[in-house]
Parts: C-alpha cells; structure tokens; sequence
C-alpha cells in the first residue's frame, strides 16, 4: 500500500513537472514569437493611436487630454497586456504551431509582411474613414427615415391601440 502512494506520488509529480515544462517551453515559444514580430513595439504604437484619437475627440479647452492619455496608457499598454496576450496565443496556437509561425517570420516573405501589415492597416483605415465621410449624408438621411417611421408607428398606435387578448 505504501508503495502504490509513494509510485502515485512520484508519478504524479513527475507529470505535474512535465505538463510544467511543456507550458514553460511553450510560453518561451511565444516569447520568442513576440520578439520575432517587435510585438511590443506595435501594440504600443497602436496604443498610441488610439490616445491620439481619444484625445482629439476631447475638446482642448476641457483641459482632459493628459488624462485620457495617462488612462489609455494605463490600461492597454504593452506592459499590462502581456501576460494576458501570451495565454491567449497559447490557448489558440500549440507550441509546435508557434514555432511555426516563427520560422515563417523569419523568412523574407515573413519580414516583408511584418513591416508592410501596419501600413496595409492604416490604408484600409483610411479608405473606411473615407467611404464614412464620403456616404455620411446617406447615414443621416437613414436615421431620419427610421426616426419618421418610428413616429408613426408611435401614432398609430395611439389611434389604432392593439386588440387586447382574451385570457384563456
């Protein structure tokens, strides 16, 4: 009896070091990812394009603009995402999968996609800025439809109350 507790015992920690391990192996996976793709440097440049966007929506004379900023660094800058974006990769992707992915970045055609994904992004940002901008006026002229309609239909309602139930 007492060598079937002590062999579940050492089993038991032997594959708890194990799982350990794997998990310490694949965490440095997606370290070694992340260092790969300078994933600290984009998810504060994109942290810093999100302040200057909040900020500009704050009229200057509020006098709020350094506290949205120190708000927006505070929450989402790479520091305090970290942690939380490793085990999202690591949920998503098996080591074996990241160590792919790595080997890809590492080739030209992986580089390449690296430096030309942020540029690609802020032109399609801009080409959406500029549909919006550009069919804003249809936006407006839906909302006032759905406002007049939403009116009527208040009004018939009021002159035309529905049919009340029977109770069974």
């Amino acid at each position: 009896m007492k060598r079937s507790v002590a062999c579940f015992i050492a089993l038991w920690l032997g594959v708890g070091s194990w799982c350990w391990a794997g998990e310490a192996s694949h965490r440095q996976a997606v370290e070694e990812l992340f260092a790969q793709m300078d994933m600290a440097l984009a998810v504060n440049q994109t942290v810093d394009q999100l302040s200057t966007v909040l900020m500009e929506a704050v009229p200057e004379e509020a006098g709020y603009r350094d506290v949205v900023d120190a708000y927006v660094r505070k929450y989402l800058s790479w520091e305090v995402l970290h942690d939380e974006v490793v085990s999202l990769y690591q949920q998503a992707f098996t080591e074996e999968e990241i160590r792919e992915i790595t080997t890809f970045y590492n080739t030209s055609a992986g580089r390449k996609l690296l430096t030309q994904s942020p540029l690609i992004g802020q032109a399609i940002s801009a080409s959406v800025h500029r549909r919006l901008v550009a069919h804003s006026p249809e936006l407006k002229q839906m909302m006032m439809d759905a406002d007049y309609q939403a009116m009527w239909r208040a009004v018939d309602q009021e002159v035309n109350p529905p049919a009340a139930t029977p109770a069974p």
